[in-house]
């Protein structure tokens, strides 16, 4: 089923409102099998309104339309629909008895206007509101199933879930075309977009169903694994057998699924095997400690973390030895390891993990440019210090150099040589 959502309302136009709407009624179809096709926002103009409900009901089977139906002169949804698909408005009596009740009920006076809220178009199935006065209307007419809901999320959100998307389904399931549509996401950590799309190359030449997408993200990529069926646990085996053949093709370098951040997959593996970690930071400003206490249940691997930002403070925080930072700066791998073994001796952590880089835009040299950082980590068997060469603003070399210290870290504990 090929389906378009249509957000109506100037206000979405300008950006006053942000249209959230559309984004979950396009998560809730997925859910059911139904993919979107086209996504459109027209304001609050007659001319435009229907130019879009035209287009709409001649490229889709399925059009959800948000916005539009209240009982001012600009809510012109209704009228467009059934002027379009020339299925006259009629009025259904019921729901124009309980708008009355409803304003008597709380002492309001009843003006005529909301009688337009109880006009539906001719073959359309009126949809009780249970949190408004605008009602949805669900209407099968030749090649097209149209559903209109209100605006409001709230009102929106309910009538979605608890009367659209039943119908819908049980439409689906009798047209063979897919009940559920299911999504996974693995996520993967240093190896870059391009190389993990030719690793991988084999499977995503052959995808149909599951289809599996790339995403990139700043240090690490997605690849979304969606699957089509009848039933949940079929698209959910579907599923597995995807993603196991993709953990298998890139290894240890998927790190996590769906929400699992790099820092929760770090700090199970600690508390897996029960050590704990302290951090040493300057480029980064306290990210990589910031990211790690951002875990509900860190404090039971996460001792703390200094943030030795000047050189003065390496030396008298962490035991820096200053003649290391005179001969070779205070961004290089010798500092870098004694900036992580200092940290370690000071908080009596299992493992110390320090940063030192220049974050830029000012600061680099030929020999020590902008994104030059040196990350370390610290045990009872020794030091291990990587050089890194990060990349663009400011902003986000601290965050390239974050995620690759918790890579590091990670790689350290799921290797015991810590290479």
């Amino acid at each position: 089923m090929k389906a378009e959502i249509l957000t109506v309302g100037t206000e979405l136009l300008m950006g006053q409102t942000v249209n959230t709407n559309a984004a979950e009624i396009a998560q809730m179809l997925a859910e059911i099998g139904a993919g979107v096709y086209y996504q459109t926002i027209v304001g609050d103009n007659p001319q435009r309104l229907e130019e879009a409900v035209r287009t709409a009901v001649r490229r889709a089977d399925l059009v959800i339309a948000s916005g539009g139906l209240g009982p001012t002169e600009d809510d012109l949804t209704r009228e467009t629909f059934a002027r379009v698909l020339d299925a006259p408005l009629e009025r259904h009596e019921g729901w124009a008895q309980q708008l009355r009740e409803r304003f008597a009920r709380r002492g309001r006076p009843f003006s005529d206007n909301n009688l337009r809220q109880a006009m539906v178009p001719r073959g359309g199935v009126l949809l009780e509101n249970d949190n408004g006065t605008a009602p949805g209307i669900y209407l099968q007419h030749p090649g097209v199933v149209v559903v209109l809901v209100p605006g409001p999320p709230h009102e929106m959100r309910a009538l979605m879930r608890e009367k659209v998307l039943p119908r819908l389904a049980r439409e689906l399931v009798g047209n063979r075309q897919g009940a559920v549509l299911i999504s996974k996401i693995l996520r993967v950590v240093g190896v870059g977009e391009s190389k993990a799309v030719e690793l991988l190359e084999p499977i995503l030449s052959e995808q149909e169903n599951p289809t599996i997408a790339p995403l990139a993200k700043t240090a690490e990529v997605h690849f979304r694994i969606t699957a089509r069926a009848l039933e949940p646990d079929e698209a959910h085996r579907l599923i597995a057998e995807t993603a196991q053949r993709i953990r298998d093709q890139l290894g240890d370098a998927v790190y996590g699924e769906d929400d699992t951040t790099l820092e929760k997959a770090v700090g199970e593996l600690l508390a897996h095997r029960g050590l704990t970690v302290s951090t040493a930071e300057s480029c980064t400003g306290g990210l990589v400690s910031h990211r790690l206490t951002n875990v509900p249940g860190s404090s039971a691997y996460f001792i703390g973390g200094m943030l030795t930002y000047s050189d003065e403070l390496k030396v008298s925080a962490l035991g820096v030895d200053p003649v290391l930072i005179a001969q070779y700066g205070a961004v290089s791998e010798q500092v870098a390891e004694a900036m992580a073994a200092g940290v370690r001796s000071a908080t009596g952590g299992d493992i110390g993990i320090s940063l030192t880089g220049v974050a830029g835009p000012g600061g680099g040299t030929a020999e020590k440019p902008v994104g030059l950082t040196f990350i370390a980590v610290a045990d009872q068997s020794g030091v291990l210090c990587r050089r890194y060469q990060f990349w663009g603003g400011r902003e986000q070399i601290k965050l390239r150099a974050s995620q690759a210290a918790l890579e590091l870290l990670r790689r350290h504990l799921l290797d015991d040589r810590g290479g």
